[in-house]
């Protein structure tokens, strides 16, 4: 059994139709801390521009060849839609 973390926290859109967010990057930086000096572990951060849409759905396919017995955590700081779809920094609106 391992642990594996992605923390993302996103602030600050690409896109102007996007508003900024205060506090996403540092939730996602303690929640980080707190996993990795906890359980150890492979984890990943992501935040602001390095959570481009392309960087978030690479680490979910590999997160999604984990071992059955692996403990996952996912934690997403930043907007999401209606559909219930993640907001990445380069997202497109339209």
């Amino acid at each position: 059994m391992a642990f594996k973390g992605l923390f993302i926290g996103i602030d600050r859109y690409d896109s102007p139709e996007i508003n900024w967010l205060s506090c996403r990057t540092r939730d996602a930086k303690a929640l980080h801390a707190l996993f990795t000096d906890t359980l150890g572990g492979e984890t990943m951060l992501l935040t602001d521009e390095q959570a481009s849409v392309a960087a978030i759905r690479e680490r979910f396919e590999q997160l999604a060849t984990c071992n059955p017995d692996d403990v996952v955590v996912i934690a997403f700081s930043g907007h999401g839609i209606e559909t219930h779809e993640l907001v990445g920094h380069d997202t497109d609106p339209y």
